[in-house]
């Protein structure tokens, strides 16, 4: 294990949590009124109406997919008869389809924001697109790791899995990740930029309550009226 090793796998975790955490009680306290998602359903309705549900709902089923491969531990299962072949079997398949759709929807918010609408581009700022990039990367790398280990043969319930938990617990042990595959190293490093960037960009608004995820599929959509041109 490295000197590099140990950086990227037991600091930049806390780096990363510190910019997110610190990051979002500043913004919220200091600049509240910059505390939205800045809605563009005005400039642009007709992709919106299937893009913007089409992620967040397989979004959902992502991080759910993550919760439970995270707060389950590999002994848990086996002590239910749930062989790793059969866990894995059922996870690539549920994962695998919501990862799918995420990425679909991913790339018609790309095109919706970004494929020219003139309107749409104008409203775009920088730290949009810095947030758009590493968004991207962040589900193309980690659909790419799931693709890549599709027969089940890197076991990331024994090393990747029990590494978070570690980082959570303040017992970090980077010797987990010296052998996990490349997909799935970029796939972490990753997320610990995105997370660390999160505060800076209008994604932020995900934590305006702790229900908003539960919330959001039965949301009401936010209706702009067009004014009858006077004549």
């Amino acid at each position: 294990m490295t000197a590099a090793d140990i950086f990227l796998w037991a600091v930049c975790p806390y780096i990363s949590l510190t910019f997110l955490i610190g990051g979002t009680i500043v913004r919220r306290v200091k600049m509240a009124r910059t505390w939205t998602s800045k809605s563009s359903e005005f400039l642009e309705k007709k992709q919106e109406r299937v893009a913007t549900p089409l992620f967040h709902v397989a979004l959902l089923f992502v991080f759910f997919g993550h919760l439970g491969g995270f707060l389950i531990p590999k002994s848990v299962t086996d002590s239910f008869g749930l062989s790793e072949h059969m866990y894995h079997v059922v996870a690539f398949g549920m994962g695998g389809l919501a990862g799918t759709a995420l990425v679909v929807g991913l790339f018609m918010l790309l095109r919706r924001r970004f494929g020219g609408n003139k309107r749409m581009r104008a409203n775009t700022s920088t730290s949009d697109k810095v947030m758009y990039v590493l968004l991207t990367l962040t589900i193309l790398s980690g659909f790419i790791a799931t693709i890549s280990n599709a027969d089940g043969a890197f076991v990331y319930r024994e090393t990747l899995m029990p590494w978070i938990r570690r980082i959570f617990l303040l017992q970090p042990d980077p010797s987990l990740m010296v052998n996990t595959p490349v997909p799935y190293k970029i796939h972490m490093m990753c997320w610990m930029v995105f997370f660390a960037v999160i505060p800076f960009t209008r994604i932020v608004h995900m934590f305006s309550g702790v229900t908003t995820l539960f919330k959001y599929p039965g949301r009401a959509a936010v209706i702009y009226r067009r004014r009858k041109a006077e004549r």
